[in-house]
C-alpha cells in the first residue's frame, strides 16, 4: 500500500500514486509511505523516483543495522522503528528505511510504525512537510518518545519484582526477571545503534539534511537526547535486573545451605546412635553385656546422653 501526502500552495492533499505525477509536474513537497507494497513493484517505483539500487536493496532487507548513506539524489537513513510492545518489555521493532530528498521524503516499512502513524495524523504535518529532513526528525522523535514511555512503564514492574524478591521469591519471579533482562539487552543494543546514527547525522555534512536550519538541528538534538537517555535507562534497568537475579540466586543458595546444615546436624546426631545400635544388634553369642540385667535401659540412657550432648554442642555453635 502506498500513501502519499502532497503539499502545494499551502494545500495538503492525501492520496496514492496519482499524487506523484501531480508533484512531478507542479512541484511542491511530498511524503510517500510504502507499507507492505509488493517488492518488485516497490523497487521499480523507488528506482523511478531516483533512489539508488544499493539503497533499495538495503531498504528491502529485514535485518540491517541502522545506517546513513549519501547518494546523488537522496540521503538514505535506515533505523529501527517502534511497532508495538508486549508484556515484560518485549518491544517489537522493524526496519524503517527513509529516503530524504530536496522536496521529498520516502519511508518504507513492512509493519505498523508508531512514528509514521503519529506524524500522518499530526496537525502540523503541513508545516513539517515543507522540510523533509524536519519531517524525518519528527518521525524519529515520535518513535523515540514511545520507546522511552514503554521503558519507563516497565519501571513499576521492576520495582514490583524487587519487592517480591524480598518477601516471597519464587521461580515465577525469577523467570519474569530473566525475560526482562533479555529484552532490556535487546533494546539497549538497538538504542546504542541509534545514538551513533543520530550523532553521525548531526556531525556529517549531508546534502539533504540541513543542519544549518536551527529547527532541524534542534529537532535532531532532541532525538539524540531521547535515544541517549534510552541507552542509559536500559543499561541501568539491565544492571538492576542482573542484581536482583544474583540476589535471588544468593538467597536460594543460603536457604539450601540452611537446609543442608539441618540435615547434617540430624545425621551427625544419629550416626553415633546407629553405631551403638549396630554393635549391640550383632548376632554373636558371647557379647559381654548381652546378659546384663539392666543393659537395655543403660544403653538407652547412653544413647540419649550422646544425643543430648551433641544437641548442646550444636546449639552452642549456633548450628541449630
Amino acid at each position: 500500500m502506498l500513501k502519499a501526502f502532497y503539499l502545494h500552495d499551502n494545500q495538503l492533499s492525501e492520496g496514492g500514486e496519482e499524487l506523484i505525477t501531480q508533484w512531478q509536474t507542479q512541484g511542491g513537497h511530498i511524503w510517500l509511505d510504502f507499507y507492505e507494497e509488493p517488492a518488485q513493484q516497490e523497487a521499480e517505483l523507488l528506482a523511478k523516483l531516483g533512489c539508488h539500487p544499493l539503497a533499495i536493496q538495503d531498504a528491502q532487507r529485514d535485518r540491517r543495522p541502522p545506517k546513513v548513506e549519501e547518494f546523488d539524489q537522496h540521503t538514505f537513513v535506515l533505523y529501527r522503528g517502534f511497532s508495538h510492545v508486549e508484556e515484560h518489555l518485549d518491544l517489537k521493532t522493524m526496519a524503517l528505511a527513509c529516503f530524504v530528498g530536496e522536496n521529498i521524503l520516502i519511508t518504507r516499512r513492512v509493519e505498523h510504525s508508531f512514528g509514521i502513524e503519529a506524524l500522518a495524523a499530526h496537525k502540523s504535518l503541513a508545516k513539517y512537510l515543507r522540510s523533509p529532513s524536519l519531517l524525518l526528525s519528527k518521525i524519529m522523535n515520535a518513535s523515540a518518545q514511545r520507546f522511552t514511555d514503554a521503558v519507563l512503564e516497565a519501571e513499576d514492574e521492576i520495582s514490583e519484582l524487587e519487592d517480591g524478591m524480598l518477601t516471597q521469591s519464587s521461580d515465577e519471579l525469577m523467570q519474569r526477571l530473566i525475560l526482562l533482562k533479555s529484552h532490556l539487552r535487546k533494546i539497549h543494543r538497538v538504542q546504542s545503534y541509534h545514538v551513533k546514527l543520530i550523532d553521525q547525522v548531526m556531525e556529517e555534512e549531508l546534502a539533504f539534511i540541513d543542519m544549518n536550519d536551527s529547527e532541524v538541528k534542534h529537532s535532531f538534538r532532541d532525538v539524540f537526547d531521547k535515544f541517549d537517555r534510552l541507552e542509559s535507562l536500559t543499561s541501568m534497568y539491565y544492571d538492576l535486573c542482573g542484581d536482583l537475579i544474583e540476589g535471588y540466586i544468593s538467597l536460594s543458595s543460603h536457604q539450601l545451605n540452611k537446609t543442608m546444615q539441618l540435615l547434617t546436624v540430624v545425621s551427625a546426631i544419629f550416626v553415633p546412635l546407629t553405631f551403638i545400635a549396630g554393635i549391640y544388634g550383632m548376632n554373636f553369642e558371647y557379647i559381654p553385656e548381652l546378659r546384663f540385667e539392666h543393659g537395655y535401659f543403660v544403653l538407652w540412657g547412653a544413647m540419649i546422653g550422646v544425643a543430648s550432648a551433641l544437641l548442646y554442642v550444636f546449639r552452642r555453635k549456633r548450628w541449630l
